[in-house]
């Protein structure tokens, strides 16, 4: 059929199609529009964005329509026909700055997604007039600004690792009072400087920020000095466990003995590289017996500390046989089933009413709400507390990606799970695969979940 004869075809349906109360036309055959290899014409996309809204859909999506039907079918009433224009890589610009200000926040939000991708693109760039590239920078900034959080983290998410955005817009979405927007930037951005970083850090910024600022590839002394200064406990954690945040002796010297008040510093601080050349001693005079194991372990500690852990051993074995020896405490007591009891209670709550979701459990991720984690993961996931406790200690990034999935999240997030919770190495993590989806197959999903669950 050549596409003379389509658009007769097409003509002579539109006029015997149907027309309902709002004067839109009802029926057209779908499978007259030509395929997605062929190129449809102007006046093809004109007949078809007057049909019935299925057509409109399936033409909103298209990659062969012109930019001009794009633009009109980016104000349609109906709201999937927009939502596909917000996806659609070829709508033009103009058809992304009208949807910026479109009523529906997950069509804004598409397009954030959309956008944000493009930028990402080197020859994206390339292919865009000076007055398009000044029209997309609008985009940028108005999906940055908007109401709804979930768009300008989509916004923040796509923008994250890129070292050509506006320093201004970056600062902002850093600054951002949702920690789901501003720790992707805190975390990722290379546009964001020491003292922008200590400028953020003195402003008392928003609960999770100064943890995702301690997660940062690279953690100037300066920057570090400033985290421990700020007394945020969970961000000094996150600190400890970055090896490449760098510490000053004095500050590596008063970690270590607050250390003897917060045991969960003791098992990053047995890891620091700073070790080598001081601190090693008190460390080990401080450290729980299997801890001091690992601090033995190391292979890059010069002789005379080696030798000064020897000691401590020593005086510590022959201590515990003066004493005589005591069981270790089962981590999955009743005292520690208590403990979860009243945040089951509340994931339980929120996920009657449909709002335990990604969102709220990457709040959690972000914010250091640990208990409240890992009580929403036992909750979408149906496997008890003890289940969830052991596969996070596991420290396997198959075995959290398989709890994730059993919830029914995202890949993406179990992978953000294995690192920020799990602390599996992000060089030994297993991301999602490009499409986003994940990269275990669904019976190894199962077969691990099977090694943890109970019988």
């Amino acid at each position: 059929m050549t596409i003379g004869s389509i658009l007769v075809a097409l003509r002579w349906q539109l006029m015997r199609a149907p027309v309902d109360d709002r004067g839109v036309m009802a029926e057209v055959d779908p499978l007259l529009i030509p395929s997605q290899d062929g190129e449809l014409s102007y006046e093809q996309a004109r007949v078809l964005a007057a049909a019935d809204v299925t057509i409109r859909r399936q033409l909103a999506a298209r990659l062969d329509v012109p930019a001009e039907i794009l633009y009109y079918l980016a104000g349609d009433q109906d709201r999937d026909v927009r939502m596909a224009v917000a996806g659609n890589l070829s709508a033009p610009v103009r058809a992304n700055l009208l949807l910026t200000g479109d009523s529906d926040a997950d069509v804004r939000a598409q397009l954030a997604d959309k956008v944000a991708l493009g930028e990402t693109t080197p020859e994206h760039h390339n292919q865009q007039s000076k007055r398009a590239r000044s029209i997309t920078l609008e985009v940028l900034d108005r999906l940055s600004r908007d109401r709804v959080a979930l768009v300008r983290a989509a916004i923040a998410e796509g923008l994250k690792e890129l070292p050509n955005i506006d320093p201004a817009l970056i600062n902002r979405l850093a600054r951002d009072l949702e920690i789901i927007v501003a720790a992707p930037i805190l975390e990722f951005s290379p546009i964001l400087g020491e003292q922008d970083l200590l400028d953020i850090i003195r402003s008392s910024p928003i609960e999770g920020a100064l943890s995702a600022i301690s997660r940062r590839a690279y953690v100037d002394a300066s920057v570090t000095d400033a985290i421990v200064a700020s007394g945020d406990t969970k961000a000094i954690t996150h600190l400890l466990y970055n090896s490449n945040a760098q510490l000053q002796e004095h500050t590596l010297d008063a970690l270590i003995a607050r250390s003897e008040e917060r045991p969960e510093w003791q098992q990053p601080l047995v890891h620091r590289p700073e070790l080598v050349d001081y601190g090693v001693k008190r460390l080990a005079e401080i450290l729980a017996d299997h801890l001091l194991q690992r601090l033995l372990e190391r292979a890059d500690l010069p002789a005379q500390a080696m030798k000064e852990i020897g000691s401590v051993v020593n005086a510590r074995l022959h201590a515990k046989l003066q004493e005589g020896g005591g069981a270790l405490p089962n981590v999955y007591s009743q005292q520690a089933e208590n403990r979860f009891k009243p945040f089951i209670a509340q994931a339980r709550a929120l996920y009657e009413i449909g709002r335990l979701n990604e969102t709220t459990l990457m709040v959690s991720l972000l914010t250091d709400h640990v208990d409240e984690l890992v009580a929403g993961l036992a909750v979408c996931s149906g496997q008890s507390v003890r289940v969830v406790l052991e596969i996070i200690a596991s420290q396997s990034a198959r075995a959290i990606t398989a709890l994730v999935w059993a919830a029914g999240l995202s890949a993406r997030f179990a992978h953000e799970v294995q690192i920020k919770l799990g602390r599996v190495p992000a060089n030994s993590s297993l991301p999602p695969r490009p499409d986003g989806s994940y990269a275990m197959p669904e019976v190894e999903l199962r077969w691990q979940l099977e090694m943890f669950a109970e019988h």
